[in-house]
């Protein structure tokens, strides 16, 4: 069940071996690791393409590839022996990467222009022949700023995020609470598990799921992040993960989702449901980092679509808010659905509460364990 679980949430903390030449997708600063950062060549056994990118981004490129071709890490990886060459698609993966290089260096100026998942589509082997789709074409894309024609009639995203905050009970109760602890069940294929999150106010929160064998815990701490799981060691959250996911932790989101980001703006419109909503766009470095959509009555959040960046591409996690209840003078979402590329979870919280005591501790990374010394013979 921990294994199953582990690979729903996409952490499965897997290495790859890859080609002969370090792979540059983007651009060397973008790529290689920083000043006193160990790369993935340094920490990992066989690592062949993605020599000189910071170790901690493997981690996320190796997701992407899951997402992209919709496998597991077995697909490629010998289990147990992840440094193996042993089977022919890990072999095939390296010759594509270097493909996917060469196409974006020579015809995008090296951006990340074309991925995995521009051919695979979630499948192991791309599609050469148009698929005929029942009930007509259903054309994917991407929406690009500047292209929307929906926004002609779209409040500025100040107005917007403005609504949003009186919506739910206004500026003032968002800053009179500290911390929220919530208790209730998690939905993973199926089954039901019980799950408790505490967030406390600067970027931080301890999320704990009671499995059958022990507890499955990820926790931000306002910098970084880190997992564990039973019989598994500690974990650290890679440092893209936790840039990305700092709209998701933040207690109150509401008053400083402009300061996430280098820019705020209206993306749209879009349908959620039943529900017209507006679409916020979050940009940094000139790049979408995230995606908020507002329910056009309510003002309510109802979706963030957030991206990790990777080597290979971007991860995508939507988190779907809903059963919005009062809580202390504040409308609360009692229900989420985390989805990705390759699961879905829904978080039901039964019970809520505001401005607990919370230890400071409870985020920190556990120590490691000192290995026991053996006596002298």
């Amino acid at each position: 069940m921990c294994r199953q679980f582990l690979c729903m949430l996409g952490i499965a903390f897997t290495v790859v071996g890859i080609s002969e030449t370090p792979l540059r997708v983007q651009t060397a600063s973008a790529n290689t690791s920083p000043p006193g950062a160990m790369s993935a060549a340094e920490a990992y056994q066989n690592i062949q393409v993605l020599k000189e990118i910071p170790a901690d981004q493997l981690v996320p490129a190796m997701q992407f590839i899951t997402y992209s071709l919709g496998v597991e890490c077995s697909y490629c990886h010998v289990e147990g022996a992840l440094e193996k060459d042993d089977k022919k698609p890990k072999q095939t993966a390296r010759k594509m990467m270097q493909m996917m290089a060469a196409i974006n260096r020579d015809n995008f100026d090296s951006k990340q222009a074309v991925t995995c998942n521009s051919c695979h589509r979630g499948a192991p082997h791309p599609v050469a022949t148009p698929i005929i789709a029942e009930g007509g074409p259903r054309p994917a894309f991407e929406s690009v700023l500047g292209e929307d024609t929906s926004l002609t009639d779209a409040p500025p995203a100040e107005q917007i995020i403005a609504k949003y905050v009186e919506a739910i009970g206004g500026a003032a109760a968002l800053q009179r609470i500290s911390t929220r602890q919530e208790k209730g069940t998690i939905n993973i294929s199926g089954r039901n598990l019980p799950i408790e999150i505490l967030s406390r106010i600067g970027g931080k929160q301890l999320t704990v799921i009671h499995l059958p064998n022990g507890d499955s815990i990820t926790a931000y701490d306002g910098a970084s992040g880190w997992t564990s799981a039973p019989n598994r060691p500690v974990r650290e959250i890679p440092s893209v993960e936790v840039a990305s996911a700092k709209p998701e932790v933040d207690l109150q989101l509401p008053l400083h989702i402009k300061q996430l980001f280098n820019e705020v703006k209206t993306a749209g419109t879009e349908k959620i449901g039943d529900r017209e909503s507006y679409v916020v766009a979050g940009i940094n470095s000139g790049e979408i980092a995230a995606k908020f959509y507002f329910d056009k009555e309510s003002g309510y959040l109802l979706r963030i679509l957030r991206y990790t960046k990777s080597p290979l591409g971007r991860n995508s996690t939507q988190i779907d808010y809903a059963d919005f209840r009062t809580l202390n003078g504040l409308k609360v979402p009692f229900r989420k659905t985390i989805a990705r590329p390759n699961s879905r979870l829904t978080v039901q919280i039964e019970d809520a509460e505001f401005n607990v005591p919370v230890d400071e501790k409870k985020f920190a990374r556990p120590a490691v364990a000192p290995t026991p010394t053996r006596p002298s013979p």
